[in-house]
């Protein structure tokens, strides 16, 4: 009874990728496997795919940000993707600048009716060029944006079988994202005591240290100052919040009956390009008394 349910669920199941191992339920490899990451390159975004068939079929095409719901009903399908390549001109082809294809195939645009939504097609030349065949994995697929559009990593790719005879002959699968670490980040600020407190304001210059595997430009953020006491509104000046800003400028001040003096703590955040982020702080202090400069 046991072996007869089994084999009933995976013909139901299908393409959905779970198969009945002995020990129970378990997740197996999807026929085709599309990969993403991101990278920061001159002001731009950069999204780099990678396609495994893992299937006994040929590929021929590949359709990032379009979802079919593995069904033949066009009416539920989901366009995702909101921001164009960089360049694009309404036009069905990319600038070379702004993408890239492997070898033998193409990249091109597609777009709803009204224009809101769309979709990128890496697709085969022609019939003399090279198919993604079974255990082949591509990469060398890149679009370029002007700006970060999530619905390029958490979308889905829309994947043709152009020989197969059987249905379906095509698959729809969620995009795995390949990077899903932050980046290491560090802060160091000079100088890092203020003294003597005398409520004058004091530059502060911040260094930045990061790193990550994937992007080499993360996105550095100011994310907050906050101070051990209560502030003045004039105590904390020319620091723009949620921008790269490294320079700024603090006021010598504390309260007298503070033994502990004031501690200013800066926080920074770097955010990699697949949406990774990491936060760092570090302090400036006044001290109570010139012993604990």
């Amino acid at each position: 009874m046991k072996k007869s349910m089994a084999t009933l669920m995976l013909r139901l199941i299908g393409w959905a990728g779970l198969v009945f191992v002995s020990t129970g339920l378990a997740m197996a490899q999807p026929p085709v496997n599309v990969g993403v990451y991101a990278e920061h390159r001159g002001g731009k975004v950069v999204y780099h795919y990678r396609m495994t068939n893992n299937s006994q079929d040929n590929i021929a095409s590949v359709r990032i940000g379009y979802d079919s719901k593995n069904d033949d009903d066009n009416y539920n399908t989901v366009w995702e993707l909101l921001e164009p390549p960089s360049g694009w001109l309404l036009t069905g082809s990319i600038p070379p600048a702004s993408a890239t294809s492997p070898p033998g195939w193409h990249v091109y645009v597609i777009v709803t009716e009204d224009g809101e939504t769309l979709s990128i097609v890496w697709k085969v030349v022609d019939k003399y060029s090279p198919r993604l065949l079974p255990s082949q994995t591509f990469t060398g697929m890149s679009v370029m944006l002007d700006k970060a559009d999530a619905n390029y990593i958490t979308g889905h790719a829309f994947i043709r079988f152009p020989d197969k005879i059987q249905k379906p002959a095509s698959l729809t699968v969620p995009l795995e994202r390949l990077d899903t670490t932050p980046p290491t980040l560090s802060v160091t600020l000079n100088p890092t005591t203020l003294w003597p407190p005398n409520d004058k304001l004091v530059p502060i210059t911040a260094t930045i240290t990061v790193k990550d595997d994937y992007d080499p430009e993360p996105e550095i953020k100011l994310e907050s100052i906050t101070a051990s006491e209560t502030l003045s509104a004039d105590d904390i000046q020319d620091a723009q919040l949620g921008t790269d800003d490294r320079s700024f400028s603090l006021a010598a001040k504390r309260a007298g009956n503070n033994m502990a003096g004031r501690i200013y703590t800066v926080t920074y955040s770097s955010t990699d390009a697949s949406g990774n982020k990491a936060t760092a702080s570090a302090t400036v202090t006044v001290p109570h008394d010139q012993g604990k400069k």
